[in-house]
């Protein structure tokens, strides 16, 4: 090829991925949604026929520890986790008990209709970024925002307590429910010891249907495709925010915002998502007790499968988006401290995975890290 026409063409490529014209015919015909676009690398369980993902871009082996190493656009970063502080945690307390007072009362008849709005402490905005190429082929953007049903995850050994005593309700025939299992769901949240204050979780409903050939979740195709836009961006992408916006504004009688009335509480957190594929042959004892206590906890009240993939949101940070709270509020972050150096943990976390990544490895801990590569012997 001569050098003038060599050049004519890779000006017209040039132009043609800037500005996404004719050259990329796909774009113009993707009117539907396309199935076998896939971001997460699914396998099937040959010994089950479970199909199951594994999550390559998080490191959550030092949750434990305070960190997680975390790899977004390309690149591996060591992340402190953070508990959030008392004001979310009352206000959610709050609006979690208001909501089961608002059942409560329906179901009691003190109330002929029940007004509960959605959104507010059980419907936060996800928002997640991923990659612009390989996805459904349904659209140009690979941002996403979508409302989750997240909730509260408690300790990991307060977990059998909690499944006990709402298991009591359920196998006790003069129980009156489903009151008094709202009833003890409000005394158990109130209980700040149970729960972990560095996480919250949610169920992926609409990806990953069917896991295997009895499973009839999508058999009717309404779905239409194998994987949402949040769960594409994930995978290639485990970084994101998680929004909070009260239902209703105080009135000056809560115990959050020094009982200052007319505020908005909103909340912004930032971390990770930790995705659980219920039949993956390598998920951890933590990972499987979480799957299984979120989906017992939404099949109890909606039914459904008790498999499907569990998404824990890791905090590493929170901001106080409250419009007129003061002293705070108006986006100003809150986790961690204002007083405390943003990156001084961060710099710490490297430090520690220097010496995690020099020290010599044990026999032991060779074995286990060949396993979990599945290399033949």
């Amino acid at each position: 090829m001569k050098r003038r026409s060599f050049l004519k063409l890779a000006g017209l490529s040039t132009a043609g991925i800037g500005l996404g014209f004719p050259l990329n015919t796909k774009w113009a015909h993707a009117e539907t949604t396309r199935k076998s676009g896939c971001r997460a690398n699914w396998q099937t369980d040959l010994t089950t026929g479970n199909r199951y993902f594994t999550q390559k871009n998080l490191r959550t082996e030092w949750v434990d520890d305070g960190y997680v190493l975390a790899k977004y656009d390309g690149w591996w970063w060591a992340y402190p986790i953070n508990e959030f502080d008392d004001e979310f945690h009352d206000w959610w307390i709050e609006e979690k008990c208001w909501y089961y007072d608002k059942l409560l009362a329906y179901f009691d008849g003190e109330v002929e209709e029940l007004g509960i709005p959605n959104g507010g402490h059980h419907h936060p905005m996800l928002t997640t970024y991923g990659a612009k190429w390989n996805n459904r082929g349904d659209s140009r953007f690979h941002l996403n925002s979508t409302p989750k049903g997240f909730t509260l995850l408690p300790k990991a050994d307060k977990i059998p307590y909690i499944e006990e005593q709402v298991q009591a309700i359920y196998d006790d025939p003069q129980a009156d429910f489903p009151a008094d299992i709202f009833r003890l769901r409000k005394e158990l949240y109130r209980r700040k010891d149970l729960w972990d204050k560095t996480r919250f979780a949610t169920l992926e409903l609409y990806t990953g249907r069917p896991v295997n050939s009895e499973d009839t979740a999508n058999d009717d195709g309404v779905y239409g495709f194998d994987e949402t836009h949040s769960f594409q961006n994930m995978i290639e992408n485990p970084m994101s925010t998680l929004t909070y916006m009260s239902l209703y504004s105080t009135d000056g009688t809560q115990t959050y915002f020094d009982g200052q009335a007319d505020e908005i509480p909103t909340f912004e957190f930032r971390g990770f998502c930790w995705l659980i594929s219920y039949y993956n042959p390598g998920i951890t004892d933590y990972e499987k007790t979480i799957a299984d206590y979120i989906n017992g906890a939404h099949s109890g009240y909606h039914g459904g499968s008790k498999n499907v993939t569990t998404n824990i949101y890791l905090i590493s940070e929170e901001f106080d988006n409250s419009p007129g709270h003061d002293p705070y509020g108006r986006g100003k972050r809150v986790v961690p401290p204002p007083e405390t150096g943003l990156y001084t943990a961060t710099k710490k976390l490297h430090t520690a995975r220097s010496e995690i990544k020099n020290r010599k490895m044990t026999k032991s801990e060779k074995i286990e890290l060949l396993k979990k590569l599945r290399m033949p012997l």
